[in-house]
């Protein structure tokens, strides 16, 4: 394991921990870290290694903007990926985010089904609840279920942690 991992090891946790506790994934760790990612992938690779660096976070970036943007998460989630994409490249970021989405959608399968209404949200996903039904008759348990919203930045954490132990392809 190399200092990359390491550096990468401490934000994760960090992030995670203080979504979980907070709900917030602070500036003050996203931003050192980021500089940390581009100076070690400089060091470690020259010119190329910042590229790369820059790369994955443009695209770590693009993953999460659209999501963010639908009001589905907070921007502290973009920016976590965003350092990701920054500690380990392209691949990497896709990776993680690929391993956080499924990740993520278990935690969520959970919760709704902690709420009781995950079989009535799975009828509404297959039938196009907001679009063939009325939206009250679909929206009360989705909006019980809005409720418990969960910090993504966990499922994000999680999602690279994965990424780190089983990468996809054998990279």
């Amino acid at each position: 394991m190399g200092l990359n991992e390491v550096a990468l090891g401490i934000t994760l946790s960090i992030a995670a921990f203080t979504d979980w506790r907070k709900h917030k994934i602070y500036n003050k760790l996203l931003i050192p870290a980021f500089c940390v990612a581009l100076l070690l992938r400089t060091y470690q690779e020259g010119f190329s290694g910042l590229t790369h660096s820059l790369m994955g976070a443009a695209i770590g970036f693009g993953l999460l903007l659209l999501p963010y943007l639908m009001g589905g998460m907070g921007a502290g989630d973009v920016k976590f990926l965003t350092v990701i994409g920054a500690f380990g490249g392209v691949s990497f970021v896709v990776i993680s985010f690929l391993y956080a989405a499924v990740i993520g959608g278990v935690i969520s399968a959970f919760l709704l089904a902690r709420r009781k209404v995950l079989w009535t949200s799975i009828k509404s996903l297959l039938l196009f609840g907001p679009i063939l039904q009325k939206s009250q008759r679909v929206g009360s348990p989705m909006s019980n279920a809005r409720q418990d919203k969960f910090p993504y930045g966990i499922a994000i954490a999680l999602g690279a942690l994965m990424a780190l132990l089983f990468p996809l392809g054998g990279g």
